[in-house]
Formats: C-alpha cells, sequence, structure tokens
C-alpha cells in the first residue's frame, strides 16, 4: 500500500504539471517554430519537463512511508516507477506522432534529470540524518 500512495500522488504531480505547463505554453501563444528550434525546445519543452518531474519525485519520495523507505530498492521504486514509465511513453508518442527527436529526446534527458537526481538527493539527506533512538545518553 505503501507504493500505491506514493505512485498515485506522483501521477497527480505528473498530470497537474503536464497539464499547466501546456497551459502556461499556450496562454504564451508559442508557435511550431518556437517549440522547434533548439532554443524553444529547452525553454518550452525541457525546462517544464524537468521542473515537473523533479515535482513528481519530490512528493513521491515524502509520501512514501518511513519504515518502508529505509529500503533503497523500494523507496527507488516508489519514487522513480511513474517519472521512468512516463518518460518511455514520451518516447513511443514521440516517435507515434512523428515528433522531432531533438524535442522527444530533450524531454525525456530533462524528465530523467529531475526526477534521478531529486531522488538521489533525499536519499542521501535521509542517510545522513542520525536515527532516533541510537543515543542512550550514556
Amino acid at each position: 500500500m505503501d507504493l500505491v500512495k506514493a505512485w498515485t500522488a506522483a501521477i497527480l504531480v505528473l498530470g497537474v504539471g503536464s497539464i499547466v505547463t501546456a497551459g502556461l505554453a499556450v496562454s504564451a501563444v508559442v508557435s511550431e517554430d518556437d517549440l522547434e528550434s533548439a532554443t524553444g525546445t529547452l525553454l518550452w519543452t525541457a525546462l517544464p519537463t524537468f521542473v515537473v518531474f523533479a515535482l513528481t519525485a519530490l512528493v513521491s519520495s515524502i509520501l512514501h512511508p518511513a519504515p518502508q523507505r529505509e529500503n533503497a530498492g523500494r523507496h527507488a521504486l516508489a519514487v522513480l516507477l511513474v517519472p521512468g514509465l512516463a518518460t518511455l511513453l514520451g518516447i513511443v508518442v514521440g516517435v507515434v506522432q512523428g515528433s522531432p527527436a531533438q524535442t522527444t529526446a530533450a524531454s525525456s534527458v530533462a524528465g530523467l534529470l529531475g526526477a534521478i537526481p531529486t531522488w538521489w538527493l533525499l536519499a542521501r539527506r535521509r542517510a545522513r540524518r542520525p536515527s532516533a533512538g541510537g543515543y542512550t545518553g550514556y
């Protein structure tokens, strides 16, 4: 059940983040030429993807409960499964729709660079914390 809670939160953040970032692009009236340029790809595709995937990893890491999160493999599964599947889905959709390769690659790399380092930094931070109850006072 601990994994389902983390995955559900990750899916919600990913969905809401995707809708918000797509809405920002539409409200900014981004043209197709803007999206196909290198700068446009980084600004309108890679950067929002990076932010959304980092937030996805952060939220799922926070919501994965304490006893189970001590198992590094289980915690990685809780935090990285949804971003990994979303990246894979993005690649498949990009290929099927015939999106430019640079757009698909930028989005995929940005998503992984948002999720994996976020998970790793949070895991390191958690590992450096002293355990409660380890000090007896003697």
